[in-house]
């Protein structure tokens, strides 16, 4: 069955007409086992897009989710607590860890005594009946942009390690762990930590499917889609992500197709239009992302258009546009006003316009 087929019969499955683009974006992150981040345009379409993503979530991958709302005065051991889930009876609830202790040995443990999390694997369980601590599947972080710099700090070391620690103790991540930053287009850029965004492995810009072209006010605007209660309903099966995981290295990248990704992963790095670069992180995740996209796509090897689709999804929320003293012919006598004309009309998507018009696409 093909993708499209599938996002179909789940649909009718689940009751309610999610967003494609949307689940193709959490199931690539799920696939990949990276992260993502959602935006918007207007911060009129948060709440509805937050709504989406844990509806999707939770109705057709079974996922445990949690929201998150960041402040500019929240402290790291707020955001742990925030984070996680307590005194719930969920699946693969687990008490936090002594930092100084890890799990019991497996031989010392009996059947009785482990407890299957959200997508059955298996995890120790400690601490008396009730008093479980565990973190979601999928966590949406919003207002990430507002807050500190040891808050942002603290999500990148939990993406880094797997764990979360606080002054409690240390908490394992699930084996399908989905964090979700959900943040304005505009604005992510400007208090976020460069090393956090290049961390995430794609972005998804969301626009709400009855939103026009005139972009109308949100008090005329009213979603077409009745959004159904959140409930925990397996419809995509752990078995079928693990299939399309184990598929992405027989993807077969043709020498032209690198040569194509090469050609575009040099043109960023010389555009005039980005600051700082690309990351060697960035050219890793897009040949990832190159793979996971072809069997989405029902193919067994890399197109140019999956590339196309891919240098997007992956590039976009980690192009910085330089401030005028900051361009790189400043250092050889350009003049500043004629580079504060120049850089005033770039964003992240036209400089990928560019680089992709650019780019001689193979034959």
């Amino acid at each position: 069955m093909d993708l499209c087929s599938k996002i179909a019969v789940l649909k009718k499955r689940s009751g309610f007409d999610f967003d494609a683009d949307l689940f193709v974006g959490i199931l690539t992150s799920l696939i990949s086992k990276q992260q993502a981040i959602v935006t918007v345009d207007r911060d009129v379409y948060l709440n509805f897009t937050e709504q989406m993503i844990l509806l999707v979530g939770s109705n057709i991958f079974g996922f445990t989710t949690k929201t998150v709302v960041c402040t500019p005065d929240m402290t790291t051991d707020e955001f742990a607590e925030a984070i996680l889930l307590k005194n719930e009876h969920v699946p693969g609830g687990f008490s936090a860890l002594p930092a100084q202790l890890g799990p019991t040995p497996v031989n010392e443990k009996t059947d009785q005594e482990w407890s299957w999390n959200g997508i059955g694997s298996r995890r120790p369980v400690s601490g008396p009946p009730g008093s479980a601590e565990s973190l979601p599947n999928l966590v949406v972080i919003r207002d990430l942009d507002s807050s500190s710099n040891y808050v942002q700090a603290q999500l990148l070391e939990i993406l880094r390690t797997k764990n979360l620690a606080s002054s409690k103790g240390v908490v394992i991540t699930p084996p399908q762990f989905l964090v979700v930053p959900l943040l304005s287009r505009n604005t992510m850029r400007r208090h976020l930590f460069p090393y956090l965004l290049d961390h995430f492995f794609l972005s998804h810009n969301y626009i709400p499917g009855n939103v026009d072209e005139a972009q109308v006010e949100f008090g005329k605007w009213t979603p077409e889609i009745e959004l159904p209660p959140i409930a925990s309903h397996r419809l995509f099966l752990p078995k079928e992500i693990e299939y399309l995981t184990a598929t992405i290295s027989s993807i077969v990248i043709g020498a032209e197709i690198r040569r194509y990704m090469h050609d575009i992963m040099v043109f960023l790095r010389m555009h005039r239009a980005i600051r700082g670069g690309i990351s060697a992180r960035a050219s890793r995740d897009f040949e990832l992302l190159v793979r996971c996209l072809c069997p989405l796509h029902g193919l067994n090897y890399a197109t140019p258009a999956i590339v196309k689709i891919a240098a997007r999804k992956t590039y976009t929320h980690r192009i910085t546009v330089p401030s005028p003293e900051d361009e790189r012919s400043m250092a050889y006598g350009s003049d500043v006003e004629a580079v504060t004309k120049f850089l005033q009309f770039w964003t992240p998507d036209l400089v990928l316009d560019d680089v992709l018009d650019s780019v001689p696409i193979p034959l």
